[in-house]
């Protein structure tokens, strides 16, 4: 069902794979090795592939609502860029200390640390940028987009989640704790690729405010199912749920929480389609 499930997808994916490369194609470097080499850095990491997770749910939120997806693709690019930039940095030796992202050397491994550490300032300064610029038309939907993202990514959001997360781990955990670093460190950035792509699909005040609802659940549920994945019983991964309550009890949590997405998702009126299918292929993934 997985595989089937991302074969649905894989138009969708092939469309942002090739916005995301025309978009480099089209930017205009100074002369400067330095710079196209930092180019070159960025988009090491940011044309590696992945789930696409992210874009892909922004682009099935456009669907469920009857807008072209083109419409959501530059907030898409940003989102991807901004989830980039963070990974990128979670691995430096500072943070994390991986040598290794999706089968290939990180990219502080490849181009240096301070390459590294740059590559991630520069994609999540050109997020932003991408938004100005692509919502231009709309001054007022690209202030509100800018606003989102910035609340999503910064201090009360991913960063905020992950400075929770690196003093945790010198401190006794409680489910609540981790409910709330993960609201910010994961669920953030989840939950605005709902919200922004209902405001650029130009939604009521009422059905934004569901939207927002609804990606809380969806990025709590991704959180859950990553560890999961994680765990097993012969080895539960320290800091996660199953570490505090169970792999059994963290399983129950991630079916209350999928069950509450697909009702939100129902009161605003989607009650099937691809955005429930990818609730449920969450709940079932096995990566």
């Amino acid at each position: 069902m997985a595989q089937d499930f991302f074969d649905t997808l894989g138009i969708r994916r092939d469309i942002f794979e090739g916005y995301l490369e025309n978009y480099f194609d089209q930017v205009k470097l100074p002369k400067s090795e330095a710079v196209t080499e930092l180019k070159k850095a960025m988009e090491y990491s940011l044309l590696k592939g992945g789930k696409r997770f992210r874009p892909l749910l922004c682009i099935l939120v456009s669907e469920a609502f009857g807008v072209n997806p083109n419409q959501v693709l530059p907030w898409a690019a940003a989102i991807e860029m901004v989830h980039t930039y963070s990974l990128i940095h979670d691995d430096l030796p500072c943070m994390d200390n991986d040598d290794v992202r999706r089968g290939e050397p990180t990219n502080h491994k490849a181009f240096g640390e301070a390459t590294a550490l740059l590559a991630g300032d520069a994609l999540l300064s050109e997020a932003f940028t991408h938004i100005a610029k692509s919502y231009d038309v709309d001054p007022q939907m690209g202030l509100q987009l800018v606003r989102l993202l910035g609340e999503a990514s910064g201090l009360i959001g991913m960063v905020g989640g992950q400075a929770i997360d690196l003093r945790s781990k010198k401190a006794v955990l409680r489910v609540q704790d981790l409910n709330f670093m993960h609201s910010m460190k994961t669920g953030a950035l989840i939950r605005v690729c709902v919200e922004g792509s209902a405001v650029a699909c130009g939604l009521p005040k009422h059905k934004v405010e569901l939207a927002r609802e609804f990606g809380a659940h969806l990025g709590m549920a991704f959180q859950l199912k990553d560890d999961l994945l994680d765990s097993t019983r012969e080895k539960i991964e320290a800091g996660s749920f199953p570490s505090l309550i169970g792999i059994d009890e963290t399983t129950e949590y991630l079916d209350d929480v999928t069950d509450n997405a697909v009702e939100v998702l129902a009161e605003i009126g989607i009650k099937q389609g691809l955005l429930v299918d990818l609730v449920k292929f969450n709940q079932n993934r096995e990566v």
